[in-house]
């Protein structure tokens, strides 16, 4: 197959998920492109793929060259859209209602070339209830689709001595509950548990680095804040003793790869993704209570049950997770191209 993933070249500061996707697509034998091509008459694919604020421009293309067109809507904000409480997800306050309808509009503005584009895929059920509600009609040709961890490099790196410290992978933002994962920390530091450093490869505002920045002085919290990625990213991880994560998709699946054992807030979709290969907390003290759990206790034999669930290395009878690896994510996508998945 011809495919074009529609839209700009990944900036070096990104995940580049959809770029190792793509190679992945690339390694199973299709021709693939990456970027935003102008019409001529030239052009020629069997797929065109867009997303997020690209949907309608890729669909009018592929239109214009005769081509199908799939849309993945990803990060649908619940809270944006009225759907459920902006403090249950780590903001200060609740959204005005103006404010939800401008992102309402935002979100629908996009999503709705999904219901012309002959497929599309969303990351998790809730995604799909919160998009259908949305728009008072289910989504055509809808595939369940989750994030891929891009495990190629990750899984050939030696097994490192840990060093001591907590690793989180996250932006800021209020929503990834990075500030909830501080709280928990200095939960323990009041209880006068000895806690290691907490690294945290991410970025965020100015105002969010402040008040990150500040909860850890407050509390003597030593915090290492890092922009780095790719390889970088995957040596910080593989060497830690702890990953911490909020709220997220990919990053449990990075601790997975590396053997690092995962502690989130308990969420019903990171709960769809990961079910029991990962530790949760269920609030600021049953957190505190797993990280403390976690520093203190081997539990290598459920990192390799977590490792072999997510690579689909059948050993103990479980199906497969919805978390996925960037192979496996190619291969969905292969069939629902070839039409085999419909």
């Amino acid at each position: 197959m011809k495919i074009l993933f529609y839209q700009d070249l990944p900036s070096v500061n990104s995940t580049l998920l959809t770029w190792t996707l793509c190679e992945e697509l690339r390694l199973r034998g299709h021709h693939v492109d990456y970027g935003k091509l102008q019409y001529t008459d030239e052009l020629q694919y069997d797929w065109v793929h867009g997303a997020g604020t690209d949907s309608w421009p890729a669909l009018n293309l592929a239109r214009e060259i005769g081509a199908k067109c799939h849309i993945h809507l990803e990060g649908i904000a619940y809270w944006r859209v009225g759907f459920e409480s902006a403090v249950d997800w780590g903001y200060e306050s609740e959204l005005a209602s103006d404010e939800i309808k401008n992102f309402t509009k935002q979100y629908k503005d996009w999503m709705s070339a999904a219901f012309d584009a002959d497929s599309c895929t969303v990351n998790g059920v809730r995604q799909i209830e919160a998009i259908n509600r949305m728009f008072g009609k289910e989504l055509p040709n809808c595939h369940l689709m989750s994030c891929g961890v891009d495990a190629r490099f990750a899984v050939t790196l030696p097994n490192f001595k840990r060093e001591n410290y907590m690793i989180t992978v996250s932006r800021l933002a209020p929503n990834k509950k990075v500030f909830k994962i501080a709280e928990a920390i200095a939960f323990l530091k009041k209880r006068g548990v000895n806690i290691p450093p907490w690294v945290i490869i991410g970025y965020g505002t100015k105002e969010q680095v402040d008040k990150l920045i500040g909860i850890c002085k407050e509390n003597a919290i030593v915090l290492r804040l890092y922009s780095c990625y790719g390889a970088e990213k995957w040596l910080w991880i593989k060497r830690a003793r702890l990953m911490l994560c909020g709220w997220m998709g990919i990053p449990p699946a990075e601790g997975i790869v590396c053997g690092t054992p995962v502690l989130s807030y308990s969420d019903l979709d990171v709960y769809e993704m990961f079910e029991d290969t990962i530790w949760y907390g269920d609030d600021i003290e049953g957190y505190a209570n797993q990280i403390e759990y976690l520093l203190n206790t081997d539990v290598s034999d459920k990192m390799q049950y977590a490792f072999d669930r997510l690579l689909d290395r059948n050993r103990y009878g479980k199906n497969e997770l919805y978390a996925t690896t960037q192979p496996r994510a190619a291969l969905q996508y292969e069939k629902i191209f070839g039409g085999l998945i419909t």
